[in-house]
């Protein structure tokens, strides 16, 4: 009987011994195989005894198997939880270090002296981690079953072999509770990976729908950017067509004035065939300026997106003040040109460009008529292009009333305005400054004594050569 319930421990153990070998890389699955060690030194000498096989230091083997095993056991317990071991490790091997001598000298009785070692080095673990095992309270069975049976042993066991038997079957026992707690946090930590897993499909599925609603978003807002930007111009166009309609109203005098000549000519007879040809080329020329005029209120109006190329600053200004000038004249607003002809182009939209140009110089303009209605003077805006190390600086400057300290920082947001009802939309100043961070630039106001400066700085397009088309 002794013999084959040895041979299936033994058995039971070396298969244990492989599995702990496949998770050799965990530290917990080498504190097991640390324990196992004295439990073999125990099986294996006892294994081949009762099968007939004696071998010199069998004992010595057994003897080492029961000293250790407490000790390695101690040291899994107690990293298992985790707690401070060091200090009662110490106080473990003081112990040892104690009992060895009772152990040489009574030699007699040494399977009872190593049960009361064993007793009490698991009453000093139950101690140690008393709080942990209320958390954890089927761990206890792997303390109070080897305690259980060794005080019993010590009452009634008459053979060394039970003690043997006990640390074997303790061992076995502290595998399986260990390896359920393993598989225990294993499949906690598989649930909340599934959960995890659900909850991110989830999650795309929400992104997903986000993206599609903030992609639609963007699109509406584009659109309505583009409603916005396109109502800006056409009411920067509402206020200077008085201005327009005196450019317009020029060349067609002309052309009415030299046609109404040549058709004199010919009724009284006096018709000049070169004199006739140099009218006509006239009259070309007065319906080129009309047309040129009438082109580039058709092209600012139009409603587009933004087309970034290089752009030559000046002659944005310049198309810019076309629009503007007559408006300019009439108001008595003069516009002085400090222009660099040398600068390089820069990147950015010409016609939204030409919008920010025109929306600042209106509000120059309107700075300046609020100033004129108190008092007598000359209103003046200067604008000036020059190169200001990588970049390409613009300044607008006027001489008008300049920007309250409270208004300052309302000028920017949408639909604000000082001017009277009907005279602005509160969108020229804003959606010039939506336009300028389109062009990877800011402006910067400066006050001054008397007036106001707008001051821009330019990228300068790395190669002129090349077209890149942003969507609004």
């Amino acid at each position: 009987m002794a013999l084959s319930l040895f041979n299936i421990l033994l058995f039971i153990l070396f298969f244990i011994w492989i599995h702990l070998l496949i998770f050799f890389r965990n530290w917990l699955g080498k504190l097991l195989i640390l324990n196992l060690v004295p439990v073999l030194l125990i099986t294996v000498p006892l294994s081949l005894k009762y099968n007939g096989i004696e071998t010199a230091g069998s004992q010595l083997m057994i003897y080492m198997g029961l000293i250790l095993f407490p000790y390695t056991f101690a040291y899994l317990i107690l990293d298992f939880f985790p707690v401070l071991k060091k200090e009662f490790l110490k106080k473990l091997v003081l112990f040892l270090i104690m009992i060895l001598p009772i152990l040489i000298f009574l030699h007699d009785q040494r399977f009872r002296i190593l049960s009361i070692l064993h007793i009490i080095i698991y009453m000093g673990i139950i101690i140690r981690i008393y709080d942990k095992l209320l958390i954890k309270p089927y761990i206890s069975s792997i303390l109070i079953f080897p305690i259980v049976f060794l005080i019993w042993n010590l009452t009634y066991g008459k053979d060394s072999n039970y003690l043997l038997l006990g640390v074997i079957i303790h061992f076995i026992l502290t595998y399986l509770v260990i390896l359920f707690e393993f598989s225990r946090k294993l499949f906690s930590i598989n649930y909340k990976l599934t959960n995890v897993v659900d909850q991110n499909i989830i999650l795309d599925q929400r992104i997903t729908r986000l993206r599609q609603n903030n992609d639609q978003l963007r699109r509406v807002i584009a659109q309505k950017d583009t409603e916005i930007q396109q109502l800006s111009r056409h009411a920067s166009l509402a206020e200077i067509t008085t201005g327009i309609a005196h450019e317009l109203a020029q060349p067609l005098t002309g052309i009415k004035g030299v046609s109404q000549n040549m058709i004199d000519d010919i009724n009284y007879d006096d018709f000049n065939e070169k004199q006739a040809i140099a009218d006509l080329n006239r009259i070309v020329g007065l319906v080129d300026r009309s047309s040129s005029i009438i082109d580039h209120i058709r092209t600012f109006s139009r409603k587009r997106g933004y087309t970034f190329r290089p752009v030559d600053l000046n002659v944005c200004i310049l198309n810019s003040i076309d629009l503007l000038k007559e408006q300019l004249r009439k108001n008595d607003i003069e516009i002085v040109f400090i222009l660099d002809d040398t600068l390089p182009k820069i990147t950015g939209d010409n016609l939204s460009l030409e919008q920010v140009f025109i929306n600042l110089i209106i509000n120059s303009k309107d700075a300046i008529l609020g100033r004129k209605e108190n008092t007598d003077f000359n209103g003046q805006i200067i604008i000036t292009t020059k190169l200001n190390n990588t970049m390409v600086e613009l300044d607008i400057e006027d001489n008008g009333g300049g920007i309250p300290d409270h208004i300052l920082p309302k000028i920017w947001t949408p639909f604000f305005t000082t001017k009277n009802k009907g005279k602005g939309t509160g969108i020229g100043l804003s959606l010039s400054q939506k336009i300028l961070k389109k062009h990877k630039t800011e402006i910067d106001i400066k006050k001054l004594d008397q007036g106001t400066l707008f001051r821009i700085n330019f990228i300068i397009d790395p190669s002129e050569n090349s077209d890149e088309v942003m969507p609004l």
